[in-house]
């Protein structure tokens, strides 16, 4: 159905304009996200009425941009714990690095899946999922040699990533470790490292923490 009002169908081409305008520049979160809903989807509603195909195409547009953008912010704002693993027979852990053995030998061919006892082994959580695991040898007092952080697939191109990291750091920090060092793994691995920060300093990426 066409609009028989020429003046009317370049008013809707331009409020559909602006609900595409209006959706980059709006960040909707959890609180904000039912209001988004019922603007956007009421544009969809007056389009379909008005018979404005190009209007129902925007408002789509719009309602998928911040449906993105909601879950982009859900992601970064959760929280994650950390459980320090005391026991190399953890039953969970024992689990977790089965389950996801392969795809840890992808990212970490040198990880031979023997923990040691002086090992520091933390499991991370996220809304009681599990989401990762940091693996480190103790080199000295100041000094920790990171074997393993792992971040399950699921999570690995998201938001809660960089809180994985930052936690990693945070977790290291409070245990008063000042130089954090991995020896080069897998190409992509060593490409993560880069872009979070670490540097190839003789053969092995290196990071520092501010002294206490």
């Amino acid at each position: 159905m066409e609009l028989l009002n020429p003046n009317l169908n370049i008013f809707y081409h331009f409020i559909a304009c602006m609900v595409v305008v209006g959706s980059l520049k709006t960040r909707p979160n959890i609180k904000t996200w039912p209001y988004y809903l019922f603007l956007f989807g009421g544009f969809l509603i007056g389009g379909i009425i008005g018979g404005c195909y190009f209007l129902i195409i925007c408002s789509i547009l719009a309602i998928l941009i911040g449906l993105y953008r909601y879950r982009t912010q859900v992601q970064k704002n959760r929280s994650i714990e950390v459980i320090l693993v005391p026991d190399r027979d953890d039953h969970f852990l024992n689990y977790f690095l089965d389950f996801h053995k392969k795809d840890i030998s992808t990212y970490f061919p040198c990880f031979d899946f023997n923990i040691e006892d002086e090992f520091l082994v933390a499991l991370l959580f996220s809304d009681m999922e599990s989401i990762g695991l940091i693996i480190a040898e103790i080199r000295d007092k100041e000094t920790l040699k990171i074997c393993l952080d792992y971040i399950v697939p699921k999570h690995r191109n998201s938001e809660l990533a960089k809180t994985f990291y930052l936690c990693e750091l945070r977790c290291i920090d409070f245990l008063g470790y000042r130089q954090i060092y991995i020896e080069p793994q897998s190409k992509a691995h060593n490409e993560y490292l880069e872009r979070i920060g670490f540097q190839l300093i003789d053969g092995k990426y290196v990071t520092y923490k501010s002294s206490k």
